[in-house]
């Protein structure tokens, strides 16, 4: 159960639960509640939520003769013809009513109420529309005795007696209420009363900002987009100022349980996640290592506390969350084996072709990441310093589209020297005779650094190595030992 703001107005939303939407793929159920005190909007907001519950299990069995979106439809449907009855059950007061009225109000008042709830789950009457709240004189008719009267056609008690009563008693009402909602302003909300969209909503935007920023084609963008549907299914989809420390660190603690590549086996069903993770610490099975655990943390708590700005609202993610004992530590980076290596050069050379043969020197001398290799280009070999360098640039043109160089940062861009090796083996006299990229088959693909990745990694099954010592292309970065 979940109450929010709109503006001066309470919301009340409800997920349907996972076990009648195991993808988490339906938008929640939403009501607005209107304008009223905090006192009054709890109450209802707990109220709906135990009638959705109730809704939820006995409408579970009618799921296979139905989709869960209609499920999701009649329940809400259910919530609004309820919520005017609701709202005058909460005005009930013992002692609001005189024996004279008291009977014949309720009466009267509870058949409009659950007439207009019926019209406005059918959209249909007069009353079915949202935007005007008819209910409300009918349940104000429940708090004042000559309220009650006017609906009943009955002569209002004694002038001004009870006038002054009621005006004194609404004064302090509204003065108590004013106090109370300045201390909560002071204090933040109360559990069930966080402001702040769901976080399904705020990663989305945040997703579709990066998507803006960096394009489609970002490698981050499905990291991202696996971490939400992570959380969600770990943790919940909730209100992000709602989050607290507690959940980040039961997310690490769930973490350290997920075995390694779950998500990129066939068949692998989020909505199982909960099953599967338990299975695996009851056998005491591995799961992810301590650095990937931070890589998901960190993502998350980066895009609750940032949306929690956003909205200018107080997050409650002041800890980094402990990383699990179990979760295996980062292990020390070797080295490839010169041997090893030497194989793979090899088989670049016999297949005869230019990338083979040169972007496993090329990492090892320079200790650059394969996407910067991939976009090396002729024109940005320079004598620089008596040496021969590589100026990279972040973007190239070519025939007039624009395409992102794959730099990890800054750092990446900067210029970086040329063995000497390069020139004693043709290779930059060769690349000098022409402007245009250096890998010109490679660049014909529609992601040359994902095609020269998988191009290494069938060079290295081909040249028979031993992984335990060789490594991957990426380590040679580690290397970067001279001739």
């Amino acid at each position: 159960m979940h109450l929010t703001r709109n503006g001066d107005a309470f919301v009340f939303q409800i997920r349907v639960p996972r076990r009648l939407d195991p993808g988490l793929t339906l938008s929640p159920i939403r009501l607005t509640l209107g304008a009223m005190p905090n006192s009054q909007a709890r109450p209802l907001a707990t109220a709906l939520a135990g009638l959705a519950h109730m809704e939820f299990a006995r409408r579970a069995n009618a799921l296979a003769s139905g989709t869960a979106t209609a499920l999701r439809d009649d329940v809400s449907h259910s919530l609004q013809a309820a919520m005017p009855i609701l709202l005058g059950l909460g005005a009930l007061k013992p002692g609001a009513l005189s024996p004279a009225v008291q009977d014949k109000a309720i009466a009267a008042v509870f058949d409009a109420l659950g007439e207009i709830g019926r019209q406005r789950a059918a959209s249909a009457g007069a009353f079915a529309c949202e935007d005007i709240r008819f209910e409300k004189p009918f349940v104000e008719a429940l708090r004042s005795e000559n309220g009650a009267r006017d609906l009943l056609g009955m002569p209002r008690l004694g002038g001004t007696a009870i006038d002054r009563v009621e005006q004194t008693m609404s004064a302090m009402a509204e003065r108590l209420n004013g106090l109370e909602q300045n201390l909560l302003s002071r204090i933040g909300p109360a559990p069930g009363e966080w402001r702040g969209p769901l976080f399904s909503e705020a990663a989305d935007k945040a997703i579709a900002a990066k998507v803006e920023t960096h394009g489609a084609d970002c490698a981050d963008i499905s990291s991202l987009r696996l971490r939400r549907d992570i959380f969600i299914a770990l943790i919940g989809d909730r209100p992000i100022d709602s989050y607290a420390n507690d959940d980040l660190q039961r997310f690490a603690n769930r973490l350290s349980w997920m075995p390694a590549k779950l998500t990129k086996q066939p068949g692998f069903d989020i909505a199982k996640l909960d099953e599967i993770i338990d299975a695996n610490k009851v056998r005491k099975g591995a799961g992810l290592a301590e650095s990937t655990i931070q890589s998901y943390v960190g993502r998350i708590r980066t895009m609750i506390v940032r949306a929690c700005n956003d909205k200018r609202l107080q997050h409650g993610l002041t800890d980094v969350p402990t990383i699990p004992v179990n979760a295996a530590p980062p292990m020390p980076r070797l080295a490839p084996d010169k041997t090893e290596i030497g194989k793979v050069v090899a088989a670049g050379i016999a297949t005869g072709i230019l990338s083979d043969a040169m972007l496993p020197p090329l990492a090892i001398l320079t200790g650059r990441r394969i996407g910067l290799l991939t976009f090396l280009r002729r024109e940005q070999i320079l004598r620089y310093n008596n040496a021969w360098c590589v100026f990279p640039v972040g973007t190239q043109n070519v025939d007039g589209v624009v395409t992102r160089v794959p730099a990890k940062s800054a750092a990446s861009l900067r210029y970086y020297v040329l063995n000497d090796f390069f020139a004693r083996c043709g290779f930059i006299a060769w690349a000098k005779k022409a402007d245009g990229p250096v890998f010109e088959h490679l660049m014909k693909a529609s992601d040359p650094a994902d095609a020269a990745q998988k191009r290494m990694g069938r060079l290295y099954r081909k040249a028979e190595v031993d992984p335990a010592i060789a490594g991957t292309f990426h380590g040679l970065r580690s290397a970067k030992f001279s001739p």
